[in-house]
């Protein structure tokens, strides 16, 4: 069973990695958000990435199409 606080941490936690410029993160971005798939790892990074993009990235990563 999901757990929503656990997964709203995570959320956060891309957020921040993303905004560390945590290089990591970008592969993970890539590989589930298909708008950032052509993208480079430091262009992953340099674009905006809002809470809501993070939130997306859980869902896809649990199996659904959105938060």
């Amino acid at each position: 069973m999901l757990n929503i606080d656990h997964l709203r941490k995570q959320a956060k936690r891309y957020l921040r990695w993303h905004r560390e410029h945590y290089y990591p993160v970008a592969a993970r971005i890539r590989a589930v958000l298909p708008r950032y798939s052509g993208l480079l790892d430091r262009e992953i990074l340099t674009q905006p990435f809002r809470l809501s993009d993070a939130q997306e990235l859980v869902a896809r990563t649990v199996g659904f199409e959105s938060w």
